[in-house]
């Protein structure tokens, strides 16, 4: 899970993200989290496709504020669950337009904020895990992972194919896509691609073929992790749908 604290006040800063730590190692989630200290820093690594499944902005903070920069996220995304920290409850009323999961009122005890985290763990659950967010024609549109069967490198650029919603193309190195990406699902093959797990029919010596037929390519170097990634995502889902049909 994604995380996004924008904040101008450092000790703020640090002390939600300790929460947020404490509480994914109580609740066993794996959590990335980002800090930034102004909402011009957050829209620059946004803009350029940084995708992530919650936000938590203060917002009163200088030049622009929470409320302004959730508005710009919601000219283009509506899916990011946006949480906003404030001390003054007159904000709360501003935030309703751009759809916001809570508002913490500071001081806020630390149990506010793990319901908080738990309600937006548990809707970020519900809708599959992940997505990669692409920026195309002036619109950022939300890629879910389970449309993803693989990529490309070109040049300075991604080849971004999916099972129904087109071929999308993003600028990105190849160390800056696989860190975006979920490594339980996407794996590195070839020097120039990147697989989706999931959509892997079957390995071959030097290829994998994927469920709609095509192959793409594994080079030698890798054979041995992309096989382990296979075998670890099926037996993971084996033992899921042996205890779904025991319950």
């Amino acid at each position: 899970m994604r995380i996004a604290v924008c904040d101008d006040e450092k000790v703020q800063v640090h002390g939600n993200v300790e929460i947020i730590q404490k509480w994914a190692t109580h609740r066993k989630v794996g959590v990335h989290i980002d800090t930034f200290s102004s909402a011009e820093e957050f829209l620059f690594r946004w803009s350029e496709g940084q995708p992530y499944d919650l936000a938590i902005f203060d917002i009163q903070m200088r030049k622009m504020t929470g409320i302004d920069l959730a508005k710009t996220i919601r000219k283009k995304d509506n899916d990011l669950q946006i949480v906003f920290i404030t001390g003054i409850t007159a904000h709360v009323f501003e935030g309703y337009n751009v759809d916001a999961l809570n508002y913490l009122i500071k001081p806020y005890a630390p149990q506010l904020f793990v319901k908080t985290l738990d309600k937006a763990h548990a809707l970020f659950k519900q809708k599959e895990t992940g997505s990669l967010m692409v920026s195309q024609e002036g619109r950022l549109i939300r890629i879910p992972y389970a449309e993803i069967s693989h990529m490309e490198i070109k040049g300075h650029y991604f080849d971004i194919y999916t099972l129904t919603m087109g071929d999308f193309r993003m600028k990105k190195k190849m160390d800056e896509m696989i860190a975006m990406l979920d490594s339980s699902l996407f794996i590195r093959c070839h020097r120039s691609f990147i697989v989706n797990i999931s959509q892997v029919a079957s390995l071959g010596r030097l290829e994998a073929k994927l469920k709609g037929e095509q192959t793409v390519p594994l080079s030698l170097p890798n054979v041995q992790s992309v096989t382990q990634l296979f075998l670890d995502y099926h037996y993971r889902h084996s033992i899921l749908n042996t205890d779904g049909e025991g319950s």
